[in-house]
């Protein structure tokens, strides 16, 4: 692992998660230190200042260690043990400005000790005496190496010091990182594909849970979308991962009632007398379940496929709006009343898990916002192309947002089966 590590890549790739569950927890650090840049964040924020404090009437001004000299106290003080330090948002800082002189010991040897450390102020060497403290590290416990620092007045990294940072490539309100800062870091991009996300996220449904299309499906035709049309000259930047938006359990609204008339039926299935067909009931209570459920095609391809309930229910299929099976398929009532019992268990626990969408309001105001504001802001006209409209009547967000069913419609029925989204683009 990298001694100063930034992980960077378009919104939504799960850099923060990576940061803090993957690469920290890799280091065996325990609670990393973290801390967000943003445009106000300062040198004296970052590694020591002195600040008033209001006492029985009086201010009174002490020394305060920033999140910097914090992690590096406590690598001084268990030299056996990882420490890291999170930089969540490293370009939204003036990294120059918040760095300071401290950028001088990035440049590591080898072993991972500062190859030039750095002369402080009294000042910074007095937060750092109050901080060992506090972590009870007192004077007589100090080794000869960090003595010899604090006498001296200087400041050095410990191999045992490590810092990871995160970059968002699409932030348009980016400080200008230099040739000689990065340099002294490590990068590592993460790319907007699905591996190793979680099927609640890959799968769920598209707004609505009548859709057929998943949050990957529709994502990976949006992304192929943007590399065919977009002009920007860094793509990299206005892609989108797969935690741009997070999915949202959603469960089943199906009324006990029904699952109830279902399990009342299940006995006389293949039984037919005076005329009718239970089987026929049976198949048709559990048509009007899955549509009023918002699961029609999960219910009726859960019956097809589940085993244990297959003898009974594989024919199941698609004729002029409705679903049919054949009488002969429940010819023994014996093995057919067994079947389709289990199968009314079965379906109860399925219906009872909770499923994952992404909100309509969230693709709307999260997602189409990025898209006009972001990726397609300088032209919109691929954003009327693919409605169908004339560029000049696409002019407002407002008109964008009218039509953003048809847009999630028209992505969705795009093919992506030629799409690699874990390639980076040029």
């Amino acid at each position: 692992m990298p001694h100063q590590l930034i992980l960077f890549g378009p919104p939504g790739t799960s850099k923060s998660h990576t940061a803090k569950r993957v690469k920290a927890a890799a280091l065996e650090a325990g609670d990393p230190i973290a801390i967000t840049f943003h445009p106000e964040f300062s040198y004296g924020e970052f590694v020591a200042r002195l600040l008033p404090i209001s006492k029985d009437g009086k201010i009174e001004y002490r020394v305060q260690a920033g999140p910097f000299l914090r992690a590096l106290a406590r690598a001084y003080a268990e030299p056996a043990k990882n420490v890291v330090l999170l930089i969540d948002e490293i370009n939204r800082g003036n990294c120059a400005e918040i760095f300071g002189d401290v950028f001088q010991l990035l440049d590591r040897e080898p072993d991972g000790v500062s190859s030039y450390p750095i002369d402080v102020s009294e000042l910074i060497i007095e937060a750092l005496r109050l901080e060992l403290a506090r972590l009870r590290c007192m004077e007589a416990g100090w080794s000869a190496a960090l003595a010899g620092l604090i006498e001296q007045r200087r400041l050095s990294l410990p191999p045992n010091f490590y810092l990871i940072a995160t970059m968002n490539t699409s932030d348009e309100s980016i400080y200008f990182m230099d040739t000689a800062f990065k340099r002294r870091w490590h990068f590592e991009f993460m790319p907007t594909g699905f591996k190793d996300v979680p099927d609640s996220q890959r799968t769920a449904r598209m707004c609505v849970v009548q859709s057929d299309y998943t949050w990957e499906h529709f994502l990976n035709s949006l992304n192929a979308f943007i590399v065919e049309h977009c002009t920007a000259p860094k793509l990299d930047d206005k892609l989108v991962g797969p935690w741009f938006i997070k999915s949202v359990p959603w469960n089943a609204k199906v009324a006990p009632t029904e699952v109830a008339e279902l399990r009342r039926l299940a006995p006389s299935v293949g039984e037919s007398y005076a005329g009718a067909d239970n089987s026929l009931k049976f198949e048709t209570a559990l048509l009007d379940l899955a549509r009023t459920s918002g699961w029609e095609e999960d219910i009726l391809a859960f019956a097809q496929f589940k085993e244990g309930a297959s003898r009974s229910l594989e024919a199941i299929a698609h004729k002029d709006g409705r679903y049919y099976k054949s009488k002969e398929h429940f010819s023994k009532p014996t093995d057919g009343k067994f079947l389709i019992e289990t199968f009314v268990d079965e379906l109860e626990k399925f219906l009872a898990q909770p499923h994952h969408v992404i909100e309509r309001g969230d693709v709307i105001g999260k997602l189409f916002l990025y898209l006009w504001d972001n990726v397609f802001d300088r032209d919109k006209g691929p954003l009327a192309e693919v409605l169908g409209l004339e560029r000049r009547s696409l002019r407002t967000f407002g008109q964008f947002v009218e039509h953003a069913d048809e847009f999630i419609e028209r992505m969705c029925r795009a093919d992506t089966s030629s799409v690699n989204p874990d390639v980076k683009v040029d």
